[in-house]
């Protein structure tokens, strides 16, 4: 499986979201800088978050982007958003039927066959929702995963917490 461009930057987006402090929008000019991504594309990024619930956006002076509160967004959840349903095993044509054409109980082996791919979907669709946003900040900032920033003052803001970090 190949994580595309686009959602490996979304999951970024969202462990900054969920560290912003709850009480202040995050710009979208902050993001787009920290993670050196084009305005226009950020946009893009940002409308599917939005539009799938896991983003709250609001417009005008003083906005930006928040983590939807209390809702647990795992690794699936931001795919789906980006890419739609898990179908990183998706069999466009009957190839492998044609190879075979004219055996006796093709039918019922092809179905065997197409149900095994679909448990390899599956598996990766239950990897993906076990991993939740929180869980990538734990494992990344450890004991100091609850400290919550304003990343639209991040350098202010990494002086005043990096008190508390602990290599």
């Amino acid at each position: 499986m190949h994580l595309t461009k686009s959602t490996e930057q979304a999951i970024c987006i969202m462990v900054m979201l969920y560290t912003q402090d709850k009480h202040v929008f995050l710009n979208s000019r902050e993001i787009s800088h920290r993670l050196n991504i084009s305005p226009t594309y950020l946009k893009k990024i940002m409308r599917r978050l939005v539009l799938h619930g896991l983003v709250k956006a609001n417009t005008g002076v003083g906005g930006g982007y928040k983590y939807r509160s209390g809702k647990r967004i795992s690794l699936y959840d931001i795919y789906v958003a980006l890419n739609g349903d898990v179908e990183i095993f998706v069999l466009k044509t009957d190839y492998v039927s044609k190879i075979f054409e004219g055996a006796l109980g093709l039918e019922k082996r092809y179905e065997e066959y197409l149900k095994k791919v679909d448990a390899i979907n599956k598996s990766i669709k239950e990897a993906l929702e076990g991993i939740t946003i929180e869980n990538v900040v734990s494992d990344i900032l450890g004991e100091n995963s609850k400290v919550k920033l304003d990343w639209n003052n991040w350098e202010e803001e990494f002086k005043r917490v990096n008190v508390y970090f602990k290599g």
